[in-house]
């Protein structure tokens, strides 16, 4: 949990900070938060034995993003979301619980001549939690069982952002990413749709 605290002071002490935007000739306003809900490809590599990869939804995640400098911006989230590893004989069923924040820093890069999406590089923190872990034979009946485990995951992340007007202060967007554990047994690949508020 320590590194998770140490995690969120450093998001907290980025959005304290503000660059001056107007001596960049930015728009006057760059911040947004939003809301975002999606779906994630979820693996476990629990120390039992191999897992079920599975798709769950990610129901909740919250945004917050600003400017930094010219084309590079943060783009920090908290998010929440449960999934379901169905057990076989050869693989650990259990169920994942986790929440975190995650924090990364985006480089606009024009694609096309219309579409220049952020690409981003950073790093998430979690807590998880495994519970039921277990194996079942063919006929469904319970083979071996484990304890419930819990663990501080940190990450490292790689995305990209494409973002639309919808009016003056409101945007719409998606998001794609794949998360890479650096220390932990999750990891997940997500595509989020978002509704973004400047302010």
């Amino acid at each position: 949990m320590k590194k998770l605290y140490l995690i969120a002071l450093v998001l907290l002490s980025v959005l304290v900070v503000r660059s001056a935007d107007a001596a960049l000739g930015l728009p006057e306003n760059t911040a947004k938060l939003g809301y975002a809900m999606g779906t994630a490809y979820v693996s476990v590599d629990d120390p039992a034995g191999n897992t079920a990869k599975e798709w769950t939804s990610q129901p909740l995640t919250l945004i917050h993003t600003d400017w930094l400098i010219r084309d590079i911006r943060y783009w920090s989230e908290l998010f929440y979301y449960k999934a379901v590893l169905d057990p076989s004989a050869s693989k650990v069923g259990q169920n994942v619980e986790q929440s975190g924040l995650r924090f990364s820093l985006q480089k606009s890069l024009r694609v096309t001549r219309l579409w220049a999406p952020w690409f981003g590089v950073g790093i998430g923190a979690s807590s998880v939690t495994y519970t039921t872990r277990h194996t079942v034979d063919s006929d469904g009946f319970l083979l071996a069982a484990w304890p419930d485990r819990e663990q501080t995951s940190i990450a490292l992340l790689l995305n990209i952002v494409s973002e639309w007007p919808l009016t003056r202060n409101w945007d719409i967007g998606a998001k794609l990413e794949q998360t890479i554990p650096i220390d932990g047994d999750i990891s997940e690949s997500s595509a989020l749709i978002m509704l973004l508020y400047r302010y």
